[in-house]
């Protein structure tokens, strides 16, 4: 089934389509704000998800606030293109037929007939109207359309039209109160009618309701996606996707234990937000929670970090990973491998690597120029919290071994202020890897010499300092993990070794929008066993 049935459908992709959704806000959409539960009235409640954007003011003079000129300029460009390809071959003006009436916007996923399981979920778009007379004058420039036929008939004494291109698509319309019904299928409009008559939507729909009503709460909203049926949405990627492009079945098993997804977009003081809230099936779900982090780790990092990646408990998540690759080929592949891969170096997965990691850890990239790293300008730090310090210094043993065995690197042991650190050192390039201990129970890693000095020294300015992944203040703590990604010292980095040598390695508008970043910060939590919460913040960089 073509998404596209005509070109009243064109409204819907114009609005659903990420590079849309933004041209509401950056085209001065001002009206009122319709909240999910309003614009899911006519939504039947057997929708599998539905997606509601409405055009928000608050949004509006947040997005204002950010961007380059360069990003702005790339920005006009490519949604000028896209409405000149989206409305090609009609005389209809985005400006001056459709913006003037189109307030809210819901598009929903509705599941195939019981007798034709296999066919594509059925498309239904439902457009709020804001100015009914502006609206009635594009239904008629519409009908004016040259080769255009409509079909009027009535039910349940609502008025639908059936409408036949030249080109032989169809599509129906119905006006229920003060939203229009559009859909491909007649019977999809049918069931708009029904719901909007008193039937239950998927708004209130008794087992859904509840996560429906918490929404995701962000502030200034843009747009709000439920997915009600989680599983069902996932089975029918998988069948109406091309066989190239297909999700293993076991691959979907992951995802059995989650019932439905509400997410939310909106755009804040330090940028676009994005929070996901699933609810999981408490039969399916870890019978205990997982253990959450308060990000101390963090704190040992200077402010030359470039991205983070923290959490807690990785014996545990090792575990769970294990158990689950009973039941999933693919995991299990993976798991032989890596176990295979420790094999290599005398070492037991599950006893000498992952089975003392049960703290908190942290892993980073840190920018530096200095020794032997001036060449890459980046090395690595890994920081694990123990209860279990005698097996992680065994391991750590045993890798100093292997590294002795090599005649031209030389393991030696080095005393920083009061920290007893081991070195493996090449001639004539100094220092490549280094581990010690910060305290009774965290063990560090480091990748590059110069970092072993950064990490056991406490920085001036760590990653927790206002200045430094400031996006990472608003999110959500504790947690059961994070990632913080500065994409400033990532350009910066990438700008003196990588582009200098290759400079076409990155497109000019891809360069133009990631320099329109400040960073990116991710975090995810837990609050009960059957709900779980991801939160992702697109720092943007305000106007100079």
């Amino acid at each position: 089934m073509p998404v596209k049935k005509s070109r009243l459908l064109i409204i819907a992709a114009i609005v659903a389509a990420g590079s849309a959704a933004t041209y509401f806000y950056f085209k001065g959409f001002a009206s009122k704000v319709f909240s999910p539960q309003e614009l899911a009235q006519v939504v039947p409640p057997e929708a599998i998800m539905a997606t509601f954007i409405s055009p928000n003011p608050g949004a509006l003079i947040q997005l204002q606030r950010f961007g380059t000129p360069e990003t702005q300029k790339l920005i006009d460009r490519s949604l000028s293109d896209f409405q000149k390809q989206s409305l090609a071959g009609s005389d209809i003006d985005f400006d001056k037929d459709i913006k003037p009436w189109v307030g809210g916007v819901a598009i929903a996923l509705l599941p195939p007939s019981q007798t034709a399981k296999t066919e594509p979920p059925k498309l239904l778009v439902a457009v709020t109207i804001k100015n009914k007379i502006s609206a009635w004058n594009f239904a008629n420039k519409l009908k004016a359309q040259q080769g255009a036929k409509a079909q009027e008939s009535e039910y349940k004494g609502v008025k639908i039209s059936d409408v036949t291109e030249t080109s032989g698509k169809r599509y129906s319309v119905a006006l229920l109160g003060n939203q229009l019904a559009i859909a491909p299928y007649r019977k999809t409009v049918e069931a708009a009618v029904d719901t909007f008559q008193g039937k239950a939507n998927i708004a209130n729909k008794q087992d859904t309701s509840a996560i429906f009503s918490k929404s995701a709460g962000v502030a200034n909203p843009i747009a709000t996606i439920f997915i009600a049926d989680y599983p069902a949405l996932m089975q029918q990627l998988r069948e109406n996707l091309p066989e190239n492009s297909k999700v293993p079945s076991t691959a979907l098993s992951q995802f059995k234990q989650i019932k439905s997804v509400v997410m939310g977009l909106g755009v804040d003081d330090r940028g676009v937000r994005l929070k996901v809230v699933s609810q999981l099936d408490p039969l399916l779900a870890a019978k205990e929670p997982l253990p959450q982090t308060a990000r101390k780790l963090a704190a040992r990092f200077p402010a030359e970090t470039v991205a983070l990646i923290g959490g807690k408990g990785l014996s545990k998540i090792w575990s769970q990973v294990t158990s689950e690759a009973k039941e999933n080929p693919e995991v299990a592949k993976g798991i032989i491998q890596l176990r295979q891969g420790f094999q290599r170096l005398d070492l037991n997965a599950d006893r000498e690597v992952f089975g003392w990691m049960d703290g908190e850890f942290a892993v980073g990239a840190i920018a530096s120029k200095e020794g032997i790293l001036s060449q890459l300008g980046m090395g690595g730090v890994m920081i694990f919290e123990t209860s279990n310090r005698a097996q992680a210094e065994a391991t750590l043993k045993k890798l100093d071994a292997i590294a002795r065995s090599n005649p031209s690197v030389s393991v030696a042991p080095r005393k920083i202020k009061d920290t007893e650190v081991t070195e493996w050192k090449i001639p004539q390039q100094g220092t490549v890897f280094g581990h010690g201990w910060l305290n009774q129970n965290s063990v560090f890693i480091a990748f590059g010499g110069p970092l072993i000095d950064v990490i056991i020294a406490q920085p001036q300015s760590p990653t927790s300092s206002p200045s430094s992944f400031a996006i990472a203040k608003s999110l959500a703590q504790p947690s059961q993990g994070y990632l913080y990604w500065d994409m400033e010292k990532t350009m910066a980095w990438a700008n003196r070794y990588v582009l200098s040598v290759q400079p076409t390695l990155l497109p000019p508008e891809t360069a133009t929008l990631l320099n329109s970043i400040h960073g990116i910060g991710i975090s995810t939590t837990y609050p009960d066993p059957s709900t779980a919460q991801v939160e992702m913040l697109l720092g943007l960089k305000t106007k100079s």
